[in-house]
């Protein structure tokens, strides 16, 4: 499983991080007030190694400030939590659970808090951590995607990884609907959701792992 690792060419004009229009602001502050999040995703790896897309589902869930449990169905089950600090994998299938601590690694801890920043909706994190383009989202966009936004990383061990995230937003309150991450060997991870569910409760143990 992998968290991390629709930009096209627009007729309109992008912006800087420090000078986003209003809509841009406007959209990630009605994002930051959405305070938990729960829906199903597909998401598609394109590798140059495969010829084929390797393409996986299953269940999204957020709960603001550091919450995320990212649960793959199929192909093969997997989970990837994170609760504060501690982070949790296991692969059911193949009896594999592991558990570690970012306290200790504050390299590791910024990486996950950046892996988190298009569902958390932190104006102040994007602005400091990423440069931003901006623009509407153009003529045949998919149905619901208003803005498209691409996120480039500041900081060199992140962009090591991720090259740039291409964000879709619609909504209402404005949300993101798909993500693009760009990988700088060329692959690519493709992720839409759907069936999205708004503040709904969420227990805690959907952010823990149990081991066998």
């Amino acid at each position: 499983m992998s968290l991390l690792p629709l930009i096209a060419l627009f007729a309109t004009s992008v912006h800087a991080a420090d000078e986003l229009p209003p809509q841009a602001v406007a959209a990630w502050q009605a994002m930051s007030t959405v305070r938990s999040l729960e829906a199903r995703f597909e998401q598609s790896r394109t590798t140059t190694l495969l010829s084929q897309p390797l393409v996986s589902t299953g269940t999204l869930r957020f709960v603001r400030p550091d919450k995320l449990a990212w649960v793959v169905d199929q192909p093969g089950r997997s989970t990837m939590v994170v609760a504060g600090s501690k982070v949790g994998m296991s692969y059911p299938d193949l009896g594999v659970y592991e558990q570690m601590d970012l306290a200790g690694d504050p390299d590791a801890e910024r990486l996950v808090r950046s892996m988190m920043v298009w569902l958390a909706g932190d104006l102040e994190q994007v602005s400091r951590d990423y440069g931003v383009a901006w623009a509407a989202a153009p003529t045949g966009a998919p149905a619901g995607v208003l803005h498209l936004a691409t996120l480039t990383p500041k900081d060199a061990t992140m962009a090591a990884l991720v090259s740039s995230l291409d964000l879709s937003l619609g909504g209402d309150p404005m949300r993101v609907l798909a993500v693009t991450m760009h990988e700088p060997d060329g692959d690519r991870v493709d992720i839409t959701m759907h069936d999205v569910r708004l503040d709904p409760e969420l227990p805690d143990d959907a952010f823990s792992i149990a081991g066998p």
